[in-house]
């Protein structure tokens, strides 16, 4: 558990899977949002550790990262703030505490995609220290934030 400025940070539990699911819908539209199914799995099967941000019972933000075997690479599957709650920090905090959990688990880097078009979220991760490492043609099947390309950025520790 980690202590943000005004909240919490923590590993998600069965319990938040349906808040989680209703964040994820205030965070994305319906074509480019996990379903239930999708996000239920990413919690609870798949290797992978979800962590939320807190206040009180209040759920305002999330991080799934992925662990794949046999390799030294995590991956940041997706971060999500409420809208209501950005430009607080939150997302930078998530990141860094998805960043511990990586390093506890003996990865060596850590890596994402984010649309060319979410300038606001590029910059997060590059005040975090990940950097451009190339750009993925049509990655999305629908225009995330005016585009269908993805920057991958990775991180290494």
């Amino acid at each position: 558990m980690f202590m943000t400025e005004a909240g919490t940070i923590r590993e998600a539990t069965d319990k938040d899977i349906p808040n989680i699911i209703a964040l994820e819908k205030k965070c994305f539209l319906e074509e480019h949002a996990y379903s239930a199914k999708q996000l239920t799995y990413l919690i609870k099967e798949a290797n992978s550790c979800c962590l939320v941000e807190t206040y009180g019972e209040l759920i305002r933000g999330l991080i799934i990262i992925l662990f794949k075997r046999g390799t030294k690479v995590a991956g940041i599957e997706t971060v999500n703030v409420d809208p209501a709650f950005q430009n607080k920090g939150i997302g930078k905090q998530l990141i860094k505490a998805a960043e511990i959990e990586a390093l506890n688990k003996g990865m060596k880097h850590i890596r994402l995609e984010v649309s060319v078009g979410n300038t606001q979220a590029i910059k997060v991760y590059e005040k975090s220290g990940y950097v451009i490492t190339g750009l993925l043609k049509d990655y999305y099947q629908f225009d995330h934030f005016g585009s269908k390309d993805a920057y991958r950025m990775k991180k290494t520790f």
